[in-house]
């Protein structure tokens, strides 16, 4: 499990730089000491009443949150980030839904948290109040002397089964309700071990942690791989293209692991040249579709190749990157070892390689347990034999390479013929003026839908009408796809991770 591998390195490479953040750095013995400490500290301030109680998480990517989330595992409890980005009403239907007691957060955070507690009475805690500078003394003197006395000295690690639940996860709610999904001990040591094997990781890669940790990539990418490496991980509490360019520089960051949206904004930026990430091996991008202009434009200007991947929260999250020695222009990548995957029609029979369409479903370790208190809606996407239902619509090629061609809820049925938002986005998003765009579908009295696209220009573009976008489509795809309408908005709805709220798109539209 993680927490024994952050042990084994602090006692065979104590001094090894473990976290860097914008206020501090601790190497692996000090992780270890101070997650050991907020352990005793959940301990006294919530004793255990059962076992699997939750604890909340309300900090940005920081040092703060890696001992917090290791000291919550160590006292044997479930941890929870919260996503703070949401509104507190928000938040509180999630506290409410998960049965959370207790919730640890910073004074940044301290308004929200309240909120949150006055709403549902759960306990808040500014994890800066917590006192870590006065160890008892058998903590102390393990730390000063002889590493190996850590294990002697610590109080030994729960006995945790492998589908025990780890992690609960509330996903993103772009497209309805957040569900808590459970990821256990297995879901997390499967995924981080096999995604290391995928991209060629080693204890020498330093990662770059820009990604909230309520986001599963970013808590795969930035906790649990380096922390299970070993390795070194920047963090950065708040993104922007400057901090991005200095730590690369300063720290010869390895391993940069965004959304689009993120390196849309890097690759915009007056800053940075081929020179700023020239330490960068894997430029890793997922959470939403990776537009061709972006992939160009970042590579024009850094020199660095795009590495676009996919994975879902109920995965844990990791399911297919794409690698320097192994990349496919439009996909997603290669699977990751250990991790099935199968493209099927309506029916459940598996396609032939090639052929598109299909409903993506995944089997392996990496699969969640589950949706919290959600039975009935946990069987409708794992089917017996445990393979989860994605909802998204793929192909696998003959080389094994995944395409995500759109989402099956949000296919289109015009006149008889399937018509996927994706591949309409995709040719809107080529337009060198376009910044995001999104497509639905609405009823039409002729054909029974048809597809209308929401467009946000760039900011510095000059305006373009309905027309222009109509005829940009119709070079690129069938006519019969191009949109019925075309509406310019000044702001996309998007959700934490820059993904199109489209259920907001469709109340705009009536």
């Amino acid at each position: 499990m993680i927490l024994e591998k952050v042990l084994d390195h602090g006692v065979e490479t104590p001094d090894h730089v473990a976290i860097v953040d914008d206020h501090r750095s601790l190497t692996y013995r000090e992780v270890v000491y101070a997650a050991y400490l907020f352990m005793e500290h959940i301990n006294t301030l919530a004793p255990a009443t059962e076992f699997g109680d939750k604890v909340g998480l309300l900090m940005p990517p920081s040092a703060a949150f890696v001992v917090s989330y290791g000291g919550v595992r160590w006292a044997d409890r479930i941890a929870m980030p919260l996503n703070y980005l949401l509104k507190p009403e928000e938040l509180v239907a999630i506290v409410k839904d998960s049965g959370v007691k207790i919730i640890f957060t910073i004074p940044y955070f301290q308004k929200l948290a309240e909120a949150i507690a006055a709403a549902t009475g759960v306990k808040v805690v500014d994890v800066e109040s917590l006192k870590f500078e006065q160890p008892r003394k058998r903590v102390r003197v393990a730390i000063a002397a002889d590493s190996a006395n850590l294990r002697k000295c610590l109080k030994p690690f729960p006995v945790r089964k492998p589908n025990d639940v780890a992690v609960l996860m509330y996903t993103s709610g772009t497209s309805g309700t957040p569900k808590g999904v459970m990821l256990t001990n297995e879901n997390l040591e499967s995924n981080a071990i096999d995604s290391c094997a995928h991209a060629h990781f080693t204890e020498q890669s330093v990662f770059l942690g820009s990604l909230p940790m309520f986001h599963a990539f970013g808590l795969m990418a930035s906790v649990h791989i380096p922390l299970w490496l070993g390795s070194k991980v920047v963090y950065q509490s708040r993104f922007s293209p400057m901090g991005v360019f200095e730590a690369v520089k300063k720290h010869a960051v390895e391993v940069l692991v965004m959304v689009p949206t993120m390196y849309a904004v890097m690759a915009g930026a007056k800053n940075g040249s081929m020179e700023t990430f020239k330490s960068v091996t894997h430029a890793i991008c997922g959470g939403e579709p990776l537009p061709v202009t972006l992939i160009e434009q970042f590579k024009t200007k850094f020199g660095t190749t795009l590495l676009e991947g996919f994975g879902l929260t109920e995965t844990s999250p990791i399911v297919a990157i794409n690698m320097p020695w192994a990349y496919k222009a439009g996909s997603v990548g290669k699977v990751i070892p250990h991790m099935t995957v199968k493209t099927v029609d309506e029916d459940g029979h598996e396609l032939h390689p090639g052929i598109d369409g299909g409903e993506l479903w995944i089997k392996g370790k990496s699969v969640m347990k589950g949706y919290y208190n959600k039975p009935e809606l946990t069987a409708e996407v794992l089917t017996q034999d445990k393979w989860f239902k994605t909802g998204d619509v793929a192909k696998i090629d003959e080389d094994g390479y995944l395409f995500i061609t759109g989402r099956k809820k949000d296919m289109i049925i015009m006149a008889g013929e399937k018509v996927f938002p994706r591949e309409i986005e995709d040719a809107i998003k080529q337009h060198p003026a376009v910044l995001v765009a999104a497509v639905i579908g609405t009823k039409d009295e002729t054909r029974g839908e048809a597809p209308v696209a929401f467009v946000q220009l760039k900011p510095e573009a000059e305006k373009l009408s309905e027309n222009d976008i109509r005829a940009w489509v119709r070079e690129r795809i069938a006519p019969y796809k191009v949109p019925r309408n075309v509406h310019f908005l000044d702001q996309m709805p998007l959700g934490v991770t820059g993904k199109v709220l489209k259920r907001e798109l469709k109340v705009n539209n009536g």
